[in-house]
């Protein structure tokens, strides 16, 4: 299995078992058995604070997902002398390696171009190839603009493209929009953890997991075959 995959697998992994304590949890709420933990008789606000860590949880695997990725793309273009890399490819990196010296005066900004071109000539070594994630929250929007930029074939099955439009479920938003946005609301304060979730069942969460990991594992496929069939080589001339 490749690291792409394991890392998706365990995520998900770790998530369901986090699912699986938190249905358990409402299950016997919902019987009216008291569950005791010490002093603490576990209740519902116990259970809404759980729910918000499935909601933080769900987002992680994303990230996760993604960071792997970027890292993964970094390695495999390492490898390989500048003079190979694709167009897309060479744009990408340029594009990280161009963001350290948008601030600063004129000589400063030369200096980044200088050693950027100093890097592709082979004159110094590339120690850590980075590539830039696009701005904003990592979101199908987001995935789908990285993948195009690096010209990932990444194409939607008709279920998933059908599962992942935007949805008065989701305040107009796609799923992993609406994943992102509320993971942001309850990280940085908007929301608390004992509301974070509140106007979610449990189901629903589930539902919102089941089409998250889904259009991961796509996106995985597509970035591994990417990685794969060497997309980041130039085509010979």
């Amino acid at each position: 299995m490749t690291t792409l995959r394991s890392t998706l697998s365990d995520r998900k992994n770790d998530f369901n078992s986090h699912l699986a304590l938190a249905q358990a949890m409402d299950l016997r709420l919902f019987e009216g058995d008291p569950m005791q933990i010490g002093d603490i008789t576990l209740s519902v606000r116990h259970l809404m604070t759980i729910k918000s860590g499935l909601i933080i949880h769900l987002y992680n695997i994303v990230e996760a997902v993604m960071t792997c990725t970027i890292k993964e793309v970094g390695s495999a273009v390492r490898s390989i002398p500048p003079v190979e890399w694709s167009n897309d490819t060479l744009k990408e990196w340029l594009r990280f390696y161009a963001s350290m010296g948008t601030d600063g005066n004129e000589e400063s900004r030369l200096n980044v171009v200088h050693k950027a071109a100093l890097k592709l000539l082979a004159k110094e070594t590339i120690e850590d190839l980075k590539f830039k994630k696009p701005s904003g929250t990592w979101s199908d929007k987001v995935i789908y603009t990285f993948s195009k930029r690096l010209n990932v074939q990444f194409r939607l099955t008709e279920d998933i493209a059908r599962k992942i439009s935007p949805n008065a479920r989701y305040g107009d938003k796609s799923p992993l929009e609406f994943l992102a946005d509320r993971r942001n609301a309850i990280a940085h304060g908007r929301r608390s953890f004992e509301d974070g979730a509140a106007d979610l069942t449990l189901q629903e969460i589930q539902d919102l997991a089941e089409t998250t990991t889904e259009y991961m594992e796509l996106a995985v496929a597509a970035f591994q075959s990417f990685l794969d069939d060497r997309k980041f080589v130039a085509d010979p001339v």
